[in-house]
């Protein structure tokens, strides 16, 4: 079994969705940084925020800052999931 060498990139990209809203009831509005959090931590959809500026989801600027609608944003990504296709893992058997 070979060694898992722990680079200081691969703690970055581990721990790049820290669970940075608090938990309780969802906030009506999320900025695409709390949106890729949030999606991370009810979904396990691991998402960055810039890949969400795609997304055809409405936004509002508030106070200079793009904020989503939280409803709208976990519809959408629900979605995503419910079309993936399943694969299924493991060897043919020839």
């Amino acid at each position: 079994m070979p060694h898992t060498i722990i680079t200081a990139a691969s703690v970055r990209r581990h721990t790049r969705h820290k669970p940075e809203l608090p938990p309780g009831p969802l906030p009506p509005r999320v900025t695409r940084r709390d949106a890729a959090t949030l999606l991370y931590r009810e979904l396990g959809f691991p998402v960055s925020p810039r890949t969400l500026e795609a997304w055809p989801v409405s936004i509002v600027r508030i106070g200079g800052k793009a904020t989503l609608d939280t409803a709208e944003l976990l519809a959408h990504a629900r979605g995503i999931i419910a079309r993936s296709p399943v694969q299924r893992g493991g060897r043919n058997r020839t």
